[in-house]
Parts: C-alpha cells; structure tokens; sequence
C-alpha cells in the first residue's frame, strides 16, 4: 500500500469512528426476514420482501443519569 493509499484509508477510519457514535441513538436487530417470489411471465419475476425489525431507542433520562 502506497502513502496515498494508507492516508485515504485511514483518513476514512478516522471519519467511521467520529461518525458513528453519533448514529447510534438506537439499537436495531433483524428479527425475521422473508421473501417470497412469483413468476408473472418469462420475463418478469415478483419479488417481496418482508423484514422485521426490533429497534430500542435510547431514553433521554438514562443518558442524563449517566452523565452526572
């Protein structure tokens, strides 16, 4: 890997830490995930698909608790 390469690739893990903090209000976990799919002609395939997530928020009070 040249010099160029490593900078942009650190540099790149550097924004990836900073950022994703902040993204992470909340937890999301993939509880089922289907997909169906139905042949409507030769060239024309019907696909649905179906995921179901749980998502836990975090509260805004536990937050201040743990900043005191």
């Amino acid at each position: 890997m040249n010099w160029f390469e490593r900078l942009m690739h650190n540099t790149g893990l550097m924004i990836h830490h900073v950022v994703k903090p902040i993204k992470s209000d909340s937890k999301k976990q993939v509880v089922k995930k289907t997909v169906e799919e139905e042949k409507v002609n030769d060239k024309v395939i019907l696909r649905r698909t179906t995921i179901e997530e749980v998502e836990i928020k975090r509260d805004a009070e536990s937050d201040s608790d743990n900043d005191k």
